[in-house]
């Protein structure tokens, strides 16, 4: 359903200028595509062989999960035709989450939006679908039509699911948890934009860059210090098409079957789990920023939105300092 580059940045200060005295630690690092992104997994201490054990997890994962591959969880879901289906506990449980997103926002996140998502396919289309196609696919759109009875998933009126709305959120959650396992102090887990931090780096928290809507990748807006806490991002900006001077971006209303017309172009979300703000940063741009005020502190969560005209707003729980060359922004 999205995602954005969330541009993990240099540190403000180098570490040998923060602490002389505090041994370097090891540094460990892997990138790969997967999940349809790119996916880096960096330890500062820990091991060769945690690392692979990180990546394989999220290689695990995606067999799950993913919609594309024909023997996953998700594959064998919409396959179904509407006959009970079993999965894995961890596809239960996402999918549990994601029907509980779904529920708080009203709808505003939905994991049964997938017929509209493909007829839209803002990737490769140069116009809208027409009315009717809108209309039609609608019809199957609902996460009502999804129940789970322990292991078991049942869709009906013709529902299909995909969980890229959530699942790199859940994946990145379960390698930090296994990283933290395994005695790792410190790291950054970046599935696509979907970033998590353990610890801090050299004594000082993380900087995580948040992109500037429409321009070039990697150029950061405004910036994030982060330690223990994930950073999700969605934007209208990465993948969209114009007609008739009008921007029509992947990021569906599950209310009009159409492309969200709220005035956010993009919506970062701080919390302690990078699943719930996966969900959340979807539903709050299809919100707004005044109606997500209640999902965000049903969850715990703080966000940092960005409107069409370039200018940024907070919520109550972080604080902004304007003395650097971009504003930085931190929990308080």
């Amino acid at each position: 359903m999205k995602k954005v580059i969330c541009l993990l940045l240099a540190a403000v200060l180098p570490a040998v200028f923060i602490s002389s005295c505090k041994a370097k630690q090891k540094k460990y690092s892997a990138t790969k595509i997967m999940m349809t992104t790119v996916v880096t997994v960096t330890l500062y201490g820990g091991s060769e062989e945690i690392l692979e054990g990180a990546i394989g997890l999220c290689e695990s994962y995606e067999k799950l999960f993913s919609r594309t591959v024909p023997s996953s969880d998700i594959s064998n879901i919409n396959k179904s035709g509407g006959a009970a289906t079993a999965v894995s506990p961890d596809t239960a449980g996402l999918i549990n989450k994601g029907l509980e997103i779904s529920l708080k926002s009203g709808g505003a996140f939905d994991i049964t939006v997938l017929p509209l998502s493909l007829l839209w396919d803002v990737q490769h289309s140069a116009a809208p679908p027409d009315d009717a196609s809108v209309k039609d696919a609608l019809k199957t759109v609902g996460f009502e039509n999804v129940s789970v009875n322990g292991n078991e998933v049942t869709l009906k009126n013709d529902a299909s699911i995909d969980l890229g709305g959530i699942a790199k959120g859940y994946i990145a959650d379960k390698v930090a948890e296994y990283l933290r396992s395994e005695g790792v102090k410190s790291a950054v887990i970046n599935l696509g934009g979907n970033v998590v931090v353990l610890g801090e780096k050299s004594g000082k928290p993380y900087t995580v860059g948040i992109q500037k809507p429409f321009a070039g990748q990697g150029e950061a807006m405004l910036t994030l210090a982060l330690s223990d806490k994930t950073a999700v991002t969605s934007g209208i900006y990465e993948r969209y098409f114009e007609y008739d001077g009008k921007i029509y971006h992947h990021i569906i209303d599950p209310a009009t079957g159409k492309p969200s017309e709220s005035d956010v172009a993009s919506v970062t979300v701080i919390c302690d789990s990078s699943c719930i703000a996966d969900g959340l940063s979807t539903a709050c741009l299809v919100l707004g920023m005044e109606k997500s005020a209640e999902l965000l502190k049903s969850y715990g969560a703080e966000a940092v939105f960005i409107n069409r005209n370039g200018e940024y707003s907070v919520t109550d729980g972080l604080t902004v300092d304007t003395t650097g060359t971009l504003p930085m922004i931190a929990l308080k």
